[in-house]
């Protein structure tokens, strides 16, 4: 079961950039409700991935198991599925493309790659599998004290670099298909990032207090350095 769960959760965490690379439904002659479809679609995926974050949430289901693997396991699962069933069922949107030179393209396709890297960078198979919360493994990046704070390597330049990672790499994507569904999605997936890094933060500091207060003033940068 450990390897089903360690496959499913690898497959999801993947298919963020590969949804990015593959790209988004378009159609120019689809109905303009599409829009409010797909909006309401990724509205919903999102609510139940911010609950199942939530204190309340956590304390219903798991009790005093809060911060057990089994948390972690149970939100990579239920992430995973209904990101999955989200871009199986998601529909094609209206609206106009644009055309980008091949030597563009091109560039845009070693950006994206590069994102990837910048994304992994310093993760290895068994720092992959905390993350995710494999059965077996030492488990990793939680909100809480039992997992050690990341404040080394990209942490030590900006607080949230996966996320950044994740931005570049859906504005590279976007020269590659260069079309309003991808704006649409691309939009969504990043002010989603963005979004949940107050709350993120803010549940961090409830959990972890000083220690990562001290990091917020060592680490000031969000994203980019000399921006946010």
């Amino acid at each position: 079961m450990a390897t089903v769960y360690r496959v499913v959760g690898y497959f999801g965490l993947l298919s963020i950039f590969g949804a990015l690379l593959y790209g988004f439904r378009h159609d120019p002659a689809a109905p303009w409700s599409n829009y409010l479809f797909d909006v309401g679609l990724y509205g919903a995926w999102v609510t139940v991935h911010l609950l199942m974050t939530t204190s309340a949430f956590k304390r219903a289901v798991y009790g005093r198991r809060i911060g057990a693997p089994i948390e972690r396991q149970v939100y990579i699962l239920v992430t995973v599925v209904t990101w999955l069933a989200m871009l199986w069922w998601h529909r094609p949107v209206p609206g106009f493309a644009w055309t980008f030179a091949e030597p563009l393209r091109f560039a845009a396709t070693v950006g994206f790659v590069f994102c990837v890297f910048a994304f992994f960078e310093g993760v290895t198979f068994g720092m992959l599998n905390g993350i995710l919360g494999v059965p077996g493994h030492q488990m990793a990046l939680s909100h809480g004290g039992e997992t050690p704070l990341f404040t080394e390597g990209q942490y030590a330049r900006v607080r949230h670099p996966m996320y950044r990672a994740a931005i570049l790499a859906a504005t590279c994507a976007l020269v590659l298909h260069p079309n309003t569904g991808q704006v649409l999605w691309s939009a969504m997936i990043g002010a989603t990032f963005i979004g949940f890094i107050p709350v993120e933060e803010g549940r961090l500091l409830a959990a972890r207090g000083d220690a990562y207060s001290a990091y917020m003033q060592h680490t000031p940068w969000r994203l980019f350095r000399g921006v946010w």
